[in-house]
């Protein structure tokens, strides 16, 4: 279990991202409105051969409608996933609602022990026995993160480079300092961490 120091990066020395994280549409909303702290990684067809690293402390969520499934959500999650939203390559434009920063980082092998965080997710045991199984010679990180809401979502333009399945998105685009100026954590701090000791705690 890796853990990494917390700092404020709202601070005026904070240097915006340059990359995002493509995640479900319905996980970066969820992480946005402080509802979920977690994200669960092992990597896409398109990642290394090494699959997926944690090799951005920060990062843009990227928001994907492209394979997030209604099935492998909880039933009181439905509502959240947006019927027919276009994807990014049709539209032409790419929206960025915030940023996160990676706060602990837990490799999982044991499908009990993944079911088991069921309560602290959106997601259905038949995704989570999906993501262990995919690869299994690899583990699925379950990565806690601190989500901040951007006072204004950020409208990039889209790149055929930012097409694929894949986990890390190199931003061509650079974002100035004052996009992210006055941006709001979705849990303030005594409740995330309440949230994080949680999924610590279940992952034991």
């Amino acid at each position: 279990m890796a853990s990494y120091l917390q700092h404020d990066p709202l601070t005026p020395s904070f240097a915006p991202p340059s990359v995002a994280l493509k995640e479900w549409a319905v996980v970066c909303d969820l992480l946005l409105a402080g509802r979920q702290v977690v994200l669960l990684r092992k990597g896409g067809i398109h990642e290394p051969r090494r699959g997926f690293a944690v090799e951005h402390q920060d990062f843009f969520l990227y928001p994907n409608t492209e394979h997030q499934r209604p099935e492998h959500l909880q039933p009181a999650y439905h509502s959240w996933v947006a019927a027919g939203e276009p994807a990014a390559r049709e539209t032409g434009t790419v929206t960025l609602p915030g940023f996160a920063r990676v706060v602990d980082v837990i490799p999982v092998t044991e499908p009990g022990r993944l079911r088991a965080l069921e309560g602290e997710t959106c997601w259905t045991h038949q995704l989570f026995d999906l993501r262990l199984s995919y690869k299994p010679e690899r583990p699925l990180y379950v990565i806690t993160v601190r989500a901040y809401r951007l006072p204004q979502p950020l409208v990039l333009p889209y790149h055929k480079l930012y097409a694929g399945c894949r986990s890390w998105v190199p931003l061509r685009e650079t974002i100035p300092s004052r996009a992210v100026a006055g941006a709001q954590p979705a849990l303030e701090d005594a409740p995330f961490e309440g949230r994080r000791r949680a999924v610590r705690e279940t992952l034991q």
